[in-house]
Formats: C-alpha cells, sequence, structure tokens
C-alpha cells in the first residue's frame, strides 16, 4: 500500500527547495516553451515538476501521471492511481515576483474529481501547507481547517476570476461582483480555493470555462473536506474529464447557503 501522504509531503519538501533556491533569480525565471498545459513554461516550473515525478513515480506501475508541464505519462487510463500536478500554480505571480504562488499535488483513486483521495497544496511563499484525504479531514501545517459561515453575499469576500476573458463574461458576473463584500483575485486558484477552505474568503467563481484539473484537483479535496460545495457555473456536479486539455467553468462556496445565492446571482437573481 503507497503511503501518499508521506510521499506528497516529500515532494512539497522537494518543490519548495526547488522554488527558495530560484526565487528571484533570472535562471528561474527563464523561459523554455510553452507546457503541456498551454502556459508558458520556465526554469522553476520544469525543476518543480521533475521533483514531484521522481518523488511519486517510483511507486509502482499501476500510476498515470497527468503534468502541467510534461502532460500525461506512466500507465493507462484505466490505472489504479492518477496523479496530477502543477508544479508552481501561479507562474506569472512568480515571474513578477509577486508572493503568491504554490504547489499542488492531488492522487485520484479512480476517473473522476470525485474519486481524489489524498490532496496536498504547500504555499511556497511560507511554506504553510494544506493536506487531506479522502473521508478525513483537511489541514493546515497539521492544524484542522474549516470553511466561513458566511451566508449572505453583502457579507461574503469571494474570489472571482476575469483574467483574459470576454465582455459577455465580465458582464454575468457583475451583478455577484457589485453584491458581495469584496471581490478579490490573488493569481494562483489552488492557493486561493485553500484560503476558502480556511475561511479566509468564502467563495471561489471562475465561469471563464478556463479551469483546469490541475488547477483546482488538489484544492477540491481540501475545500469539500473543509466544507466547501463546488459545481458548475448552473449548479450541476463537476465532471471535467482527468486530462491535460480539458477546461470547465467551477463555483466554490463555503457552504450550502452561500453557494445557491451565487448561483441565483450568476442565473440573473436580483436578490442580494
Amino acid at each position: 500500500m503507497v503511503e501518499w501522504e508521506s510521499v506528497l509531503r516529500e515532494a512539497g519538501e522537494r518543490v519548495q527547495e526547488v522554488s527558495d533556491r530560484l526565487a528571484g533569480s533570472r535562471e528561474g525565471r527563464e523561459r523554455l516553451g510553452e507546457g503541456a498545459g498551454g502556459d508558458v513554461t520556465m526554469l522553476v516550473d520544469r525543476e518543480a515538476e521533475d521533483e514531484i515525478i521522481d518523488a511519486v513515480g517510483q511507486k509502482g506501475k499501476d500510476l498515470r501521471i497527468v503534468a502541467e508541464e510534461h502532460g500525461e505519462s506512466g500507465g493507462k487510463a484505466g490505472s489504479r492511481w492518477t496523479v496530477i500536478i502543477d508544479p508552481i500554480d501561479g507562474s506569472s505571480n512568480y515571474e513578477k515576483q509577486i508572493p503568491f504562488y504554490c504547489t499542488s499535488i492531488a492522487v485520484l483513486e479512480g476517473r473522476t474529481l470525485e474519486s481524489a483521495s489524498h490532496a496536498l497544496v504547500r504555499n511556497l511563499v511560507n511554506g504553510d501547507t494544506y493536506y487531506s484525504e479522502a473521508g478525513g479531514r483537511s489541514t493546515k501545517n497539521g492544524v484542522e481547517i474549516r470553511t466561513s459561515d458566511v451566508r449572505e453575499l453583502h457579507q461574503a469576500v469571494v474570489g472571482i476570476d476575469i483574467s483574459k476573458t470576454t465582455l459577455p463574461i465580465v458582464r454575468s458576473v457583475s451583478g455577484l461582483i457589485a453584491s458581495v463584500r469584496r471581490q478579490v483575485h490573488f493569481g494562483a486558484n489552488a492557493l486561493e480555493a485553500c484560503f476558502m477552505a480556511e475561511g479566509r474568503i468564502d467563495g471561489f467563481v471562475d465561469v471563464r470555462g478556463r479551469m483546469r484539473v490541475m488547477d483546482l484537483a488538489a484544492a477540491y479535496l481540501i475545500g469539500r473536506q473543509a466544507g466547501a460545495v463546488f459545481t458548475g457555473e448552473r449548479g450541476g456536479p463537476l465532471s471535467p474529464r482527468i486530462s491535460v486539455g480539458e477546461r470547465f467553468s467551477v463555483v466554490g462556496a463555503a457552504n450550502p447557503a452561500l453557494h445557491r445565492r451565487i448561483l441565483g446571482k450568476l442565473a440573473g437573481s436580483t436578490e442580494g
């Protein structure tokens, strides 16, 4: 039996070492081309992902890897385990030396996000480590975390990503933006969703159809085990294909009541 917690924690430590060594350097920000996920690959991305793959790849042949830079490798889609990797989530922040980026690793025992069994997100700026297992609790640095009990839009701080999108999408979220206490976006989806898991923010919304499984898989399990609700933009279950090329929208909230209000506002409700 694979001891996934120790594997993921080791991988997180190894990425932290890479990040610390290259942080602030031109070498770390060197552009190497385009990764499998479609974004620019920097040296730090490549080295961090290599460390994770080395850490998890020794755990047997029945293993498929879905990774931001290298793409899909290892076993076939029917493998028992699928490891989903975003070595540096928030690469643009890293490149601009904005202190908000992380590494994200999820293990699935199946073919859907619902089958996520283990997850780790590590804040590479301060080392804070979020971890969860299916059927267990979510923790930050070993201490249990829970989502907030904010239920009203006018009290809610909601992460809403409207970058690189169209005017119709901006208009579709304008009512929500106008209704919440504050709209934020920090530039690293996995870490932002973990902020929701620990109650720092109350919602997490991206209806651009640009979310990737590498961005969300780990934070999905961590958030759900902490009390969060995640669906598609119309309230249906999240069921993206587990592949590098898949894109989808997501609506997350700290609790069902707030989630209903966010969905209502996205649907055009005039209620606050």
